[in-house]
């Protein structure tokens, strides 16, 4: 099982200020512009990936479309840094540059975490809902080989093949977004999917000062700004004993690093 870091005391730890503009015209006018440029590079990629899926191999498709995603990713956030409405630390991800067979653990706040890590972490691959791979609107996901959550054994053998293939894989131990800031409970599966694959557990901490794009906010809500994120790396671990305890151990790690509280 990890060994938990012990967290800096509170009044050590630097806290991201609050967003302090708002409802500046400036803004509005720049978030709503960003949104229609990643509604449009979104969809337009989408359906050319969704094509391609069917006619490249998956050893040309699947590196071709996790590049792609990344490389939107990247385009995106810095369309939102330029344009004033976000500020992001991301430099420990670009530790990771030349990472590969690595499982990618972090807490989860809002929809953008995928964005923040998939942009500086080469091949990625994701765990997505089951169905959604034959949508068309979303062909980059299908081209990219993201993994359905179609069953329990089917995902962790096919996230274990990637992981061995050399692709890093990003999951969320949470499962789900975070909706009052406290760490939920750590589902065990990532933990099943790293000790089959001996893949280290890369454990990621994500820190913002808002809540959008959190559970129950839609993209289109207009938050205050800037929004700034902040993403930090604890030392890898490998998996030992049972999954249920490694994946309870790595939350209260995870929970003593962000210093915040256990739901």
């Amino acid at each position: 099982m990890p060994t938990p870091q012990p967290a800096p005391p509170p009044e050590a730890r630097a806290h991201l200020p609050p967003p302090d503009r708002h409802h500046q015209l400036g803004d509005t006018l720049a978030f709503y512009g960003v949104l229609t440029v990643l509604a449009a590079t979104f969809l337009g990629w989408s359906l050319i990936a969704f094509i391609l899926s069917f006619i490249l191999p998956p050893r040309i498709g699947h590196p071709l479309g996790r590049r792609s995603i990344g490389k939107g990713f990247r385009f995106l956030l810095r369309l939102m840094e330029r344009s004033g409405l976000v500020e992001l630390d991301l430099s420990a991800l670009d530790t990771l540059r030349d990472a590969r067979g690595l499982v990618l653990a972090p807490n989860h706040l809002s929809r953008i975490d995928v964005m923040l890590i998939v942009s500086r972490v080469p091949d990625t691959v994701c765990i997505m809902k089951a169905g959604l791979e034959a949508n068309p609107a979303l062909g980059g996901a299908r081209l990219a080989g993201y993994i359905p959550n179609d069953s329990g054994l089917s995902v962790i053998r096919r996230a274990a093949e990637a992981l061995r293939g050399g692709a890093n894989l990003l999951v969320f131990p949470e499962g789900t977004r975070t909706p009052d800031g406290r760490l939920g409970p750590f589902h065990p599966g990532f933990a099943l999917i790293a000790r089959r694959a001996r893949a280290p557990v890369q454990p990621v901490l994500i820190e913002s000062n808002t809540n959008y794009l959190g559970k129950g906010w839609p993209i289109w809500r207009r938050p205050d700004f800037p929004l700034r994120y902040r993403v930090r790396l604890c030392d890898p671990v490998t998996v030992q004993g049972h999954a249920e305890a490694f994946a309870e151990s790595l939350r209260r790690q995870h929970a003593a690093a962000l210093g915040t509280q256990l739901r």
